[in-house]
């Protein structure tokens, strides 16, 4: 069975994607069928060929849609469709002149409804036929459907201007709608020029150019300057600068060079870089946030779904709503069956749920746009709302508020002087990759070398210098050698002991730098109302002091894994948390809170728990995402409102003759576009 991806191009109406998706999954040759009206894809497996189906699934969507393509390749029909879209706009100006041109002039009644005629042939031909021929198929209750039915009453009645003028509004009002539905995805699928087009793979000293999937850890990859980083890796020659602007949302610079880690879209500024990889692409940080990206959409927010369960029982009620009131007019009343059909055909328009349809998606996916455009990527519309709910925030401290890098606060000089301390412990950690020995190799510059050295793990290293014994490491590494640390108090600072077989010469402490904008964004939390925590397992003195330096409310230190998640659920028997971390060992923590959120520098598994990924390290996202999820869930229910309180309202005037057929179509394409407008201000600060 084969995994196909189509694109139904030309689609802008979420009610009829809607219908279309229903359809489909009701084909027992298409498998696990889902289509991203988002990115526009149509996901299924099948047993069948490719062009069978593509002309199966064409048919099914023209009995819905008119006028989507089914296509394999995205780039397909676009030319076609921006002439179609030139077209439109062009005879929709045609008629408005032409209207115009009937109202002022005075001309022979025949000439005049023969002109008028011709005009809604115009404007209304590519409403008119989808709608009869979809009335063999029973399917053709939709929005083109009714304003057919209306129009055409309009001309039984006489009203020749009327009929030309829905028509002329509805064709504008979709043009305007396509287009706010086409930008607001367009926002989205800026995140998706993250994914790399290609890789310089090195073989036996050529480069070939491949697909980055095609990639495999241990492999050697060269970037040249300008070019972006299509794979994690680590880099084994060169040194340049990059643009991490894609994936941090810093403009900044930032220098790399042999050693260093690196990761999948960066941008290469200066100098070839020879890479090896470390993970395949579908591992890699840019493909997890694609995936995120991508599937954004099949996530629904509780108001989304409300919304599609409303439309179904909506629709069908108000139709025969309709049939009651043609009846009732026709013959409790003096009204003409003219008459009466005249007003349930306003009373049809008027119903068409297409502003509630598109409105409450739309302002989902803006909000995710918004969100992406600020580095912050969430799994779907329920992490907004699960942001407008939470009571508390609660922090790992390594990675999340402090920075993860070791500086020198002091050196305690007990038997020996500041510098030599430092020399020796700087010559026994040249070696290791651990970010307190790399703090003190930065600290001091030398070039002598250590003899036999051993490592003692967990605990330090033992080795010679000059023909010396020392000992650089922890209690615990002292204590095995029985050195006295008589006098030696609870320190607030990671402690690194430097001493001979003897005695302690000195002690180098060093402490984990607080990461700028904590503190501002710790107290932005708190106006927001929202309970600040910290767990950490770093001992209890340190946590307390970053603690109170930042102004978070409750902390707590020396916790295993298991026991932040013990917090958490502790915490959440009468509060809703979001749990903020990085490292593999924040995973359980990420998945048990109410809402997990990861910084993008993180674990792979730490990404792939939470809910919501932030690239820009630093906690001021966290206000921002708050702020704009609040924004995003108001505006929905707004539209809701919106759209709810028009229609109600006109519906009642309807009904009881006081709305003409321009008002009804107002009702709904124009509140539809009132909803699509309001939408849109979730993009603005």
């Amino acid at each position: 069975m084969d995994k196909y991806i189509f694109h139904l191009r030309g689609l802008t109406c979420a009610n009829c994607a809607g219908k279309i998706e229903e359809k489909l999954k009701s084909r027992d040759e298409l498998k696990n069928l889902h289509y991203d009206f988002l990115n526009d894809e149509l996901v299924f497996e099948s047993e069948e060929e490719s062009s069978e189906l593509r002309n199966k699934i064409q048919e099914i969507v023209d009995s819905i849609e008119d006028g989507v393509v089914v296509t394999e390749d995205l780039g397909e029909e676009i030319e076609e469709e921006e002439e179609e879209e030139s077209f439109s706009i062009y005879k929709s100006i045609v008629v408005f002149v032409g209207l115009l041109i009937l109202h002022f002039a005075k001309l022979n009644e025949k000439v005049t409804i023969i002109s008028y005629l011709v005009l809604y042939l115009i404007i209304g031909y590519d409403v008119i036929k989808p709608s009869i021929e979809k009335i063999a198929t029973g399917k053709f209750m939709d929005e083109k459907f009714l304003m057919t039915v209306a129009s055409l009453a309009a001309i039984i009645s006489g009203e020749y201007a009327e009929a030309v003028a829905v028509m002329l509004f509805y064709s504008v009002g979709e043009i305007i709608q396509d287009k706010a539905v086409d930008s607001s995805k367009k926002s989205i699928r800026e995140a998706l020029k993250l994914k790399p087009e290609f890789a310089n793979l090195m073989i036996d000293g050529e480069i070939v150019k491949v697909d980055p999937s095609e990639v495999a850890i241990g492999q050697v990859i060269l970037i040249r300057p300008g070019e972006k980083v299509p794979l994690d890796g680590k880099i084994l020659k060169g040194s340049s600068n990059l643009d991490t602007s894609n994936i941090s949302g810093e403009f900044a610079p930032v220098s790399l060079e042999a050693g260093d880690e690196i990761i999948s879209g960066f941008v290469n500024l200066d100098s070839s870089l020879e890479v090896e990889v470390t993970k395949t692409y579908k591992e890699g940080t840019i493909a997890k946030i694609i995936d995120m990206v991508k599937n954004a959409s099949v996530n629904k927010a509780k108001v989304e779904k409300f919304i599609t369960r409303f439309a179904k029982i909506y629709t069908p009620i108000v139709i025969g709503l309709a049939v009651i009131l043609f009846l009732f007019l026709n013959f409790a009343t003096d009204h003409t069956a003219k008459e009466a059909l005249y007003r349930a055909a306003i009373f049809l328009v008027i119903s068409c749920p297409c502003a509630l349809a598109i409105s409450v998606p739309l302002t989902m996916f803006a909000g995710i746009g918004s969100l992406s455009r600020r580095s912050i990527f969430v799994k779907g519309g329920n992490s907004i709302e699960a942001l407008t709910d939470i009571d508390g925030v609660a922090f790992d401290k390594t990675g999340t508020v402090t920075k993860g890098e070791f500086i020198i606060a002091e050196v305690e000089e007990t038997a020996a002087s500041k510098d030599e301390i430092l020399e020796i412990a700087a010559v026994g950690e040249a070696y290791s990759t651990h970010p307190i020995a790399k703090a003190i190799v930065k600290a001091f510059k030398t070039k002598k070398t250590p003899d036999h050295l051993n490592n003692l793990g967990g605990k330090g290293i033992e080795f010679e210098l000059e023909g010396k014994s020392y000992l650089v490491g922890n209690k615990k590494l002292l204590e095995d050698f029985d050195i006295s640390l008589e006098g030696n108090k609870e320190s607030n600072y990671v402690d690194v002991f430097v001493a001979d077989k003897e005695k302690v010469l000195g002690v180098i402490k060093l402490k984990d730098q607080i990461k700028d904008g904590v503190k501002e964004s710790v107290d932005d939390l708190h106006k927001r109302g929202v309970k600040t925590y910290m767990f950490s397992g770093d001992k209890d003195r340190v946590v307390e002091e970053i603690a109170k330096e930042v102004g978070i409310d409750y902390y707590k230190g020396s916790l295993l894994p298991e026991d932040k998640v013990s917090e958490i659920k502790k915490i959440e028997e009468d509060k809703r948390i979001a749990f903020v971390g990085d490292g593999t060992n924040d995973a359980p923590s990420l998945a048990s809170a109410y809402l997990g959120i990861s910084m993008g520098s993180g674990s792979d598994i730490a990404i792939e728990t939470s809910d919501i990924v932030l690239l820009k390290n630093d906690i001021s996202s966290i206000v921002r995402a708050i702020d704009i999820a609040k924004r995003v869930k108001k505006i929905a229910y707004q539209n809701i409102f919106i759209a709810l309180f028009l229609k109600v309202v006109v519906l009642g005037l309807g009904a009881v003759g006081y709305v003409s057929m321009p008002l009804a179509v107002f009702a709904d394409v124009g509140v539809a576009l009132l909803c699509i407008v309001n939408s849109l201000r979730v993009f603005k600060e």
